[in-house]
Formats: C-alpha cells, sequence, structure tokens
C-alpha cells in the first residue's frame, strides 16, 4: 500500500483507502450507536457538555437523578465554555450540549431547543471601591477584569472595543473574552470573593452569599448581559432515550428553579 522513492508514499490502493477508511470507520461508529439505542435506557452511555450557567443551574442535578433512576447507564458531563460545547458536538465528542445557544441556533449543522433566558446581574466582593459609586456606568466596571466565560456575540456588539482591564476581543469571531476566563460559575466567584475583578449572576445562585455579607450586586442593568441557553444537538442525530430523559429532568428542575 506504500512504496520508496525519496521518501514513503501510498500507492493508487493505498490512497484509496486512506479517503475511504475514515468514513467507513464514521459510519460502523454510528451504526453501533443507533444498535446501542435500540437498548432503551438501561444499558449504555450518555456524554453531556454543558456551560458554565446550566450546569450549575440543572444538568449536574439532572444528571445525578438519571444516575439514581437507570444505575447502569454510563454518564459523563463536561463543563465548559459555550464556544467548545459547541465543538464538542460538532466533533461528536458529546451527545448533546446545554449552553448558549447565540451562535448554535444559526449553525447548519446543529439543531436547538430553548431552555432559558434569563437577565444576569454584575456583582463584586464586599467592600469592593465601586460598592461607594453611584451611578455605575458601563465604563465604570470596564475599570477592573470580568471573571467568566466567552460571551457570545451581542456582547461584542454592544461594547467598545478598547484596552482596558475588564477584557478582549478575540481575533476569531471577534467574541470578548474576559480579563480572567473560567468554565464553572463556583470559580467566577472563588476570583471574584479574592480580588477586585467582577462577575455575573443570577442572583439566585449566590444568595448565600449575598446575605452573608460576602459579596454585593451592583446597581446596573445592561440588557445584553443575559443568559440565552438551551440544548444543542448534531442535525440528523437521533436522540438516545437516555438523551430524551435528561432532557426531561432538565426542564423539570429548570421549571422549580426560577431564580
Amino acid at each position: 500500500m506504500f512504496e520508496r522513492s525519496d521518501g514513503v508514499a501510498p500507492t493508487l490502493f493505498g490512497r484509496l483507502i486512506i479517503e475511504r477508511g475514515e468514513a467507513l470507520l464514521t459510519a460502523h461508529a454510528e451504526l453501533m450507536r443507533e444498535i446501542d439505542l435500540l437498548k432503551g435506557l438501561e444499558i449504555g452511555e450518555l456524554s453531556v457538555a454543558a456551560g458554565p450557567f446550566p450546569a450549575e443551574i440543572s444538568a449536574q442535578k439532572a444528571l445525578g437523578l438519571l444516575a439514581a433512576q437507570h444505575p447502569i447507564l454510563q454518564l459523563k458531563l463536561s463543563t465548559t465554555d459555550w464556544t467548545r460545547v459547541v465543538g464538542d458536538i460538532l466533533q461528536g465528542r458529546a451527545d448533546i450540549g446545554l449552553a448558549d445557544m447565540s451562535e448554535a441556533a444559526h449553525h447548519p449543522e446543529l439543531d436547538t431547543d430553548p431552555v432559558r433566558t434569563s437577565s444576569l446581574a454584575f456583582y463584586c466582593r464586599a467592600g469592593h471601591p465601586l460598592t461607594a459609586r453611584a451611578p455605575l456606568t458601563v465604563e465604570d466596571l470596564m475599570d477592573f477584569p470580568w471573571v467568566g466565560p466567552t460571551a457570545p456575540a451581542r456582547v461584542r456588539l454592544a461594547m467598545q472595543q478598547t484596552e482596558r482591564p475588564f477584557g478582549y476581543f478575540s481575533d476569531i469571531g471577534q467574541r470578548f473574552s474576559p480579563r480572567i476566563t473560567v468554565d464553572t460559575v463556583s470559580a467566577a466567584r472563588d476570583v471574584v470573593l479574592a480580588s477586585d475583578a467582577l462577575s455575573v449572576s443570577l442572583p439566585g445562585l449566590i444568595e448565600r452569599e449575598l446575605r452573608a455579607g460576602l459579596y454585593a450586586l451592583l446597581p446596573i442593568d445592561l440588557p445584553w448581559m443575559r443568559l440565552n441557553y438551551g440544548f444543542i444537538w448534531k442535525k440528523g442525530r437521533t436522540l438516545s432515550p437516555a438523551a430524551n430523559k435528561f432532557m426531561q429532568l432538565v426542564r423539570a428542575i429548570e421549571t422549580e428553579t426560577p431564580l
């Protein structure tokens, strides 16, 4: 299948195998997956990729309930930036995603189903310099580092591109990234508590810390700073019974958690 001259190169038969081999392997993997779907909920596996907020609000709890109801299922949850969730779905590394849909909803290879749209509030540690300043503008916030995941395009469109401590605009897709990028909500909370960094949250997620006087909500409303997440999966791919059950559990938890 290979011939040697000045180097090593595939023969005509070798090139054919290389060109067709990957497609055959992919087709075989999809066939085995379809066979596994027929086994139902009692056996099989489910891989979920979730953004930071949906992971904390519902995905982690839903996976725990699914495991309790079907203990033989093999389950995997990765919490990561929403941009990597989309990549995991497209590359087949995850069966279903639960993340921001702003770009996924218009992707020709993806299907989406909305779950939550909610406004986010900025917060900081107690005693932060901004807590003594009122009224606040977005320019005031830009004087401090922000911490969180990569933001969708609507944030870039609403903000001035400038060299300030709050963050930066990447060359790839001109997305906005906070100065400190993290993949979990708890990581953002820890960074905020230990520094002058700012982050955003649903107030209900930090309610205990607010009551304890660890954090303070900042009195500013930015309509473009909001959650807009839902389910994401590859177009044309049949969802497994485990994926459908996971989606049902997520919706039930989201309904019970208004935040």
